[in-house]
């Protein structure tokens, strides 16, 4: 039996074992799986990409592929801090959790938000979706700018604090905003520079990962419990499943905030951090960039 299948059909199986007994409350699984579940989705779409490409996040960069775990807890972390400025979400069903049990368990869980997005963005490549993209405008973006947007993101963290009400929006942009040039200074992957170029595929591919990303969270959570609920000012109607219909817009700029925060973290693990883990379809007669 080929890796590809034995790959496939375990991550089918974590699906439909975890969600059934996240679904119906069997419990103690039920409360712990979150994790197993997106494990499995992980898994079926990386098999998919490794079907249609012949190679996948996973086979290619075996060892950025474990790193995209470990990046992915400090950075939700790092929303979880930005929530208590807005106090834009909640969990039910943790109070009976200790400290350290909530830590634990919230850290192990957080794991997958960059797998997730990646494997996705990666999957939307392979069947052609991100092709258009590749080609855009050039902005030129000189190093004042930068610095400029990268000031911007950080005066958004005190403005969060002052008027949540009113800016809580840019949670979903502010970390993107400071963290992205400082790779590029610091000659890391970057939008900026894929933007200098007129290389938008990165941009569309990671949004769109993350809106994809996104109905599922929703979805998988809305019968979960453990589970998250909003407090969204002013834009708290029309819900699809606890997301308000607009709030899936903010998945948009998230998933640049997870490219940016991967590479800003994997740059401190010597060369995983230098090239870009995600390969988006290349134009015809261009190399891909592919981390190794």
């Amino acid at each position: 039996m080929s890796r590809l299948l034995v790959q496939g059909l375990a991550g089918l199986a974590l699906i439909a074992v975890f969600w059934s007994v996240s679904w119906l409350h069997l419990d103690p699984v039920g409360r712990h799986s979150f994790f197993g579940l997106w494990l499995g989705y992980i898994l079926v779409v990386d098999a998919v990409v490794l079907w249609r490409r012949g190679e996948s996040l996973l086979t290619r960069n075996p060892a950025g592929f474990v790193l995209m775990f470990v990046a992915s807890a400090p950075l939700w972390w790092a929303f979880e801090g930005i929530n208590q400025l807005t106090d834009n979400w909640h969990y039910l069903g943790v109070s009976h959790y200790s400290f350290l049990q909530y830590g634990l368990l919230a850290t192990w869980n957080f794991s997958i938000v960059i797998p997730g997005v990646f494997e996705t963005a990666e999957l939307l490549s392979a069947f052609g979706v991100i092709r258009r993209f590749r080609h855009g405008p050039k902005l030129r973006l000189p190093g004042p700018t930068l610095v400029a947007i990268s000031a911007f993101g950080v005066l958004m963290i005190p403005s969060m604090a002052l008027w949540p009400r009113f800016v809580f929006p840019v949670a979903w942009m502010s970390l993107f905003l400071i963290v992205d040039p400082v790779n590029l200074a610091l000659g890391r992957p970057s939008i900026a520079s894929d933007l200098r170029r007129g290389d938008w595929g990165n941009v569309a591919a990671l949004a769109l990962g993350a809106l994809v990303c996104g109905w599922f969270w929703e979805m998988w959570n809305f019968r979960a419990l453990p589970k998250w609920e909003y407090t969204i000012p002013y834009l708290g109607f029309a819900r699809v499943f606890e997301m308000p219909v607009l709030g899936y817009l903010g998945y948009l700029p998230f998933g640049l905030e997870v490219y940016a925060g991967y590479h800003f973290l994997a740059g401190w693990f010597n060369r995983l951090g230098t090239t870009s883990i995600l390969v988006i379809e290349q134009p015809a007669g261009e190399p891909a960039n592919r981390a190794t």
